[in-house]
């Protein structure tokens, strides 16, 4: 009987952890389409990183998606949530900006940190952004996002 009992025990915790917080496509949020262009100081952002947070909650889903574009040379992203450019679920989102520079490697050991930020982290934060989009339903075109007169880290270029 004990066997048994723990072995139930086994059994619901199995079940339980399998359950819990994965995203599976049935529960997955709708998306549209979404492209838009980053610009820094006249250069497109090639390499710099886009990120949507949501504003409201989005009850839909059990945790919030942060869609996600990669900006190309000619300074153009795709918002991805699920799948490659698939888009973002409609709301209101802060937008934050990363745009790592692999050419300065701060690191001297063995393990090679993370490319630092060129805008030395002032626009990693959702709830200091002052970046605000819009998704709708259907395709959306974002607003350009343009920076101008951004200081750059020392030993970056904007290439």
């Amino acid at each position: 009987m004990t066997f048994n009992i723990r072995l139930a025990g086994l059994a619901l915790v199995v079940l339980t952890w399998h359950g819990c917080g994965k995203a599976t496509e049935s529960n997955w949020l709708s998306t549209h389409p979404a492209r838009g262009q980053v610009k820094i100081n006249g250069v497109p952002a090639c390499g710099a990183i886009v990120r949507l947070y949501p504003v409201n909650p989005q009850a839909e889903d059990r945790s919030p998606v942060v869609p996600t574009g990669h900006v190309k040379a000619d300074g153009s992203f795709e918002l991805t949530t699920y799948s490659t450019g698939d888009g973002s679920p409609a709301g209101d989102y802060r937008v934050t900006l990363e745009w790592p520079d692999p050419q300065v490697n701060a690191s001297r050991g063995a393990m090679p940190e993370d490319p630092p930020d060129r805008l030395k982290s002032r626009f990693l934060k959702p709830e200091r952004s002052t970046l605000k989009v819009l998704i709708a339903a259907g395709k959306n075109e974002l607003e350009p996002i343009v920076l101008d007169k951004v200081e750059i880290l020392a030993g970056s270029s904007l290439k």
